[in-house]
């Protein structure tokens, strides 16, 4: 029996310590004992260390514990703190004695204080390229260049055939990239099988200087595309390995053959068997000028067995100037955590997210909504600003099919101010949703619960979200002597999010509700700061 952390073996030690800061490590354990002195400086201890300080006293404090230590020993160096990255490279000399460093990232560090740092790395002449100085780095695997606005202007030759070429084997290019300097790049990464660019070429792609061979090993691709024609698309597609098990495409323009889902299908049958994971984000900037931009466009073709038995799904998001409409795999949403009948199989079915809408722009927003509806059926609501109750209603008489509704919070009408119109609209909805599940992740004021009530009357699962200052005895007892009143009531389960939810508040709202006798035949239990109501009748 383990009676004390020291008699943990190395090898948990060495498990624990994977996931600390080197630095953080040294210090806590290198001045306990001889057994520590000797796990810290062993060879199989290899350590990660982070520099990521606002104040001299921390930076000098961690830098005077790193150079402590063994620099074999070191794996990765992460200098994200800009304010110290000249300070820390005019003291440390990053060279070969760092024979295991395999990663380093670097933020905000200028051009010139990079080729430095990459000639201290390798000791080799100057040479004018970034990337060439990379590429002669012998045990380096992973690779992210990001670049805001600095290109070189400098062409990269391509590899020969007598040079030295790189080791990487995950390569980000978090810049924009010609597909000729892509394949200049991939001609020195040979072992690259993750590759992420972006690429951005308005003049002619010229897509056949990449070789089949040079993308042969990928298994995961992730790119980001502007101003390429969809039938140069399919060239590169077709370039790829059939190995491919993730593809991520962000496509950023208005071409529909994108869109084109049927034609997708076909792509990926016939170059792609072994793909797992399959992301695209289509988005579309678009002006009140535009008129309709999906035209051709049926989203509901991902309501066939090719995407349902792979799992992949359509989300279709609204914000200012931008509609985006991504496939993803699929992940549990909301209102399929907490199964209360089979009537749907939400699974297959097309959530709209609408977010950061000034609300004098939602009549513009509107008509974007009528143009999804000849695009997809829209099953799934998310509204993530904070609305009046008469905008909501307005899209519910839009969005005809909805199921379920999640909203930030709602602004309620003075219903003795309403109109005779207003009152019929409102009227009119509650006769016509078929609203079955409602969020309301920020609730204000009682009122808000329980106008969502009567304006919901076929809704099964309620979710609300309150503070920590609520009185939730006097909240359930409003709700559910609300609901008593209803004729016919059609809520099943009551969910209620609250950040002090604990096992003494489960205990005090089952004797108020036993007390008072608010019901009789239901169950309650907590999941984290969710308390879940579930009534079988009243």
């Amino acid at each position: 029996m383990i009676n004390s952390i020291e008699n943990f073996s190395n090898e948990i030690f060495y498990e624990i310590f994977d996931y600390l800061d080197g630095c953080d490590i040294y210090k806590a354990f290198s001045n306990l004992n001889y057994h520590f002195s000797q796990l810290l400086n062993s060879s199989l201890l290899l350590y990660k260390i982070k520099f990521d300080f606002e104040s001299d006293d921390l930076f000098m404090n961690n830098y005077q514990h790193m150079k402590s230590i063994n620099p074999h020993q070191i794996f990765s160096l992460n200098l994200s703190s800009e304010l110290y990255i000249d300070k820390f490279l005019s003291s440390f000399n990053i060279d070969s004695s760092l024979d295991h460093l395999q990663s380093i990232y670097l933020e905000n560090i200028q051009p010139n204080t990079l080729l430095i740092l990459l000639k201290n790395c390798i000791h080799l002449p100057y040479q004018c390229q970034i990337y060439l100085l990379i590429f002669t780095l012998p045990t380096l695997k992973y690779c992210k260049i990001t670049s805001h606005g600095f290109k070189s202007s400098a062409t990269l030759p391509f590899a020969t055939d007598n040079q030295q070429l790189s080791m990487i084997e995950h390569l980000i290019i978090d810049h924009s990239v010609t597909f000729s300097e892509l394949a200049a790049i991939l001609s020195y990464t040979p072992k690259v099988y993750h590759l992420k660019f972006w690429h951005e070429d308005i003049k002619y792609p010229i897509i056949q200087m990449i070789s089949s061979t040079e993308l042969s090993k990928l298994t995961h691709i992730s790119m980001n595309i502007s101003y390429l024609e969809f039938d140069e698309f399919e060239i590169f597609l077709s370039k790829l390995a059939s190995t491919l098990k993730s593809f991520n495409l962000v496509y950023t323009e208005k071409e529909l053959e994108y869109l084109d889902f049927d034609i997708w299908e076909e792509l990926i049958l016939q170059n792609f068997p072994q793909l797992e994971k399959f992301y695209f984000d289509f988005n579309a900037y678009i002006s009140d000028e535009d008129e309709f931009i999906f035209d051709g466009c049926i989203c509901d073709q991902f309501i066939s067995s090719f995407w349902i038995n792979r799992q992949w799904f359509v989300e279709i998001v609204i914000e200012p100037d931008i509609i985006s409409l991504t496939i993803k795999p699929y992940r549990k949403k909301w209102y399929e955590f907490i199964n209360i009948d089979n009537d749907l199989n939400v699974n297959h079915l097309t959530l709209l997210t609408i977010r950061d809408i000034p609300m004098d722009k939602y009549i513009e927003t509107y008509d974007k909504i009528e143009w999804l509806i000849d695009v997809a059926t829209i099953y799934h609501l998310e509204i993530c600003d904070d609305v009046f109750i008469g905008t909501i209603i307005n899209i519910m008489n839009i969005l005809s099919s909805l199921d379920s509704l999640k909203l930030s919070s709602i602004k309620l009408p003075n219903t003795t101010l309403l109109s005779m119109e207003e009152l019929d609209e409102i009227n009119h909805a509650v006769d016509n949703n078929k609203i079955t599940k409602v969020y309301l992740d920020k609730m204000i004021r009682f009122d808000d619960v329980l106008f969502l009530i009567d304006l919901f009357p076929k809704v099964k699962y309620l979710q609300i979200g309150c503070t920590s200052d609520i009185d939730i005895n006097l909240f359930l007892q409003i709700i559910l002597m609300k609901i008593q009143n209803k004729v016919n009531s059609n809520l099943h389960l009551l969910a209620i999010s609250i950040p002090t939810a604990d096992d003494y508040m489960i205990e005090r709202i089952q004797n108020m509700i036993d007390f008072k006798r608010l019901l009789f035949n239901y169950t309650i239990k907590r999941t984290n700061d969710t308390i879940f109501l579930r009534m079988k009748s009243f």
